[in-house]
């Protein structure tokens, strides 16, 4: 996403209440007109389309802001590199399991420009995870993060599944194993 230019406070306030109460809604999978976005976050209207302009705009805004927490706090733990990678994966298929509403709702809305830029985010992340884990001994360092990639991605691809959530657990720890030196 481009980077944004400085905002008051209260634009900054009121730009935050807009994307949390679409959030919100998106992770409920509830139908809502676009105007009533405004309604849900206390703000008038036409603050709604000054930040936002079309329900695309303000998913990509709710996609941009969960992909960097997901990294951020991925990148903030002071666990042990191999614990933190580890977490990461874990945490990922959880976030995904029980925000599937969002995750769906955003796969539809979000622009594919966007998706690839989320996605590059996330395996920059799990680059760098892996680059700390392997150095420290904790994972082999002949994985690419493209293969951790693939594996995330179809966790989240194939939530249609009547036992998802236990498959995808299933997998990451597949994957953790898999992870682990020889």
């Amino acid at each position: 996403m481009p980077e944004e230019r400085a905002m008051r406070a209260d634009a900054r306030r009121n730009r935050d209440a807009i994307v949390a109460a679409a959030r919100a809604v998106f992770d409920r999978d509830e139908q809502l007109r676009f105007d009533d976005f405004a309604s849900r976050a206390g703000v008038g209207v036409g603050t709604l389309y000054r930040h936002f302009p079309t329900r695309e705009a303000l998913a990509a805004a709710v996609y941009h802001d969960e992909v960097t927490a997901l990294c951020e706090h991925a990148r903030a733990s002071a666990r042990p590199a191999g614990e933190t990678l580890e977490a990461f994966l874990r945490g990922f298929a959880d976030y995904v399991i029980a925000h599937a509403a969002l995750a769906r709702t955003l796969a539809a809305l979000v622009a594919p420009d966007v998706q690839a830029d989320g996605g590059g985010e996330l395996e920059r992340t799990v680059s760098e995870l892996m680059a700390r884990a392997a150095a420290d001994g904790a994972i082999r360092d002949d994985v690419p993060p493209g293969a951790v990639m693939v594996v995330l991605h179809g966790i989240g691809s194939t939530a249609d599944r009547p036992l998802w959530p236990a498959e995808a657990r299933a997998a990451v720890e597949l994957l953790i194993d898999g992870l682990k030196p020889v």
